[in-house]
C-alpha cells in the first residue's frame, strides 16, 4: 500500500520539482548569459577568444548542456562564432558588417518610432522615462558599463511599444552587435551620446509628431556612428599588390 500511494503521488511531486527544477535552471541560464555578454562587450573576452565549453563549465559549476544552450544564444545575438568541430569563439565583426549594422537600424528604428509615434502609450513612455533617468544616475556615476547596458535597454524596450515581435527581435540583435562594434572601433575620445537625447526622443513620441521622432532618431543613430571608425576595411588582403614592389627584385 506504500508504494501504491507513493505511486499515485509520484507524478504530483515529479511535476512541481520539475518544474521548480526548470526555473531554476532559466535563471541559470540567464545569469550565464548576462556574465559572458557583459564579458564580451567590455572586451575582457576578446574577439576569436577560444569558449571551450569545459572550462565554462568548470567555471561557472553548471553542465556543458546549459553552457552549449547559452553560447548558442549568444550566436544567435551574433557576439559568438560556432563553427562545427571547432567549437565556439568570440565574434570578431568586420568594419563592413558595423557599416550594415548602422544601416539596418536607420532603416527599422525610424520606421518603429513612427509606429509609436502614432500609437501612443503612456505607460510604455514612462517605462521609456524610468530608462533614462537610471542612465543619467549610471552618468552621474561615470559608470561606462552600466550606461552602455541601459542605452542598448531603451533602443530595446521602444521597439517593444511599436507591437512588432519580429522588428523588435531584429533591434535587440543589432544592439547587442553594436555594442560589440563600439568596443572594437570607439575613436579614442569619443563622446558618448547623451542621456538627453533619449529624452527628446520620448518628448517628441508623447506628442505623437513622427517627423521629429524619426529625425530625432536619425539623429541620435548618426552620433553613435559617429563613435566608431569604420572606414578602414577588414576584409581579404591583395597580396599581388601589396608585395608587387618586392616580386620583381626576387630572382
Amino acid at each position: 500500500m506504500a508504494a501504491a500511494g507513493q505511486n499515485r503521488a509520484g507524478p504530483g511531486v515529479n511535476f512541481v520539482n520539475s518544474r521548480n527544477r526548470n526555473q531554476r535552471g532559466q535563471r541559470t541560464d540567464e545569469r550565464i548569459h548576462a556574465a559572458i555578454y557583459a564579458a564580451i562587450i567590455n572586451l575582457q573576452l576578446r574577439p576569436a577568444t577560444p569558449l571551450q565549453e569545459d572550462a565554462l563549465a568548470g567555471a561557472f559549476g553548471v553542465s556543458r548542456t546549459i553552457i552549449r544552450k547559452v553560447l548558442q544564444r549568444l550566436a544567435h545575438e551574433k557576439l559568438v562564432v560556432i563553427t562545427p568541430n571547432k567549437g565556439a569563439r568570440v565574434a570578431r565583426p568586420t568594419t563592413d558588417e558595423g557599416r550594415q549594422v548602422f544601416e539596418a537600424r536607420h532603416t527599422i528604428e525610424s520606421e518603429l518610432v513612427r509606429k509609436v509615434a502614432r500609437n501612443r502609450d503612456e505607460a510604455g513612455l514612462d517605462r521609456l522615462r524610468g530608462i533614462v533617468t537610471e542612465e543619467m544616475k549610471a552618468q552621474t556615476a561615470n559608470d561606462k558599463r552600466r550606461r552602455v547596458q541601459l542605452s542598448g535597454d531603451f533602443h530595446c524596450a521602444l521597439a517593444e511599444l511599436a507591437g512588432n515581435e519580429v522588428l523588435a527581435g531584429f533591434v535587440q540583435e543589432l544592439v547587442s552587435r553594436t555594442s560589440l562594434i563600439i568596443a572594437l572601433y570607439e575613436v579614442p575620445g569619443a563622446v558618448p551620446c547623451s542621456c538627453d537625447e533619449h529624452s527628446q526622443i520620448i518628448d517628441a513620441l508623447a506628442t505623437g509628431d513622427e517627423a521629429a521622432s524619426i529625425k530625432l532618431m536619425t539623429d541620435h543613430l548618426r552620433h553613435i556612428e559617429s563613435q566608431v571608425d569604420l572606414s578602414q576595411s577588414t576584409g581579404g588582403v591583395d597580396f599581388r599588390s601589396l608585395f608587387s614592389g618586392a616580386s620583381g627584385q626576387m630572382g
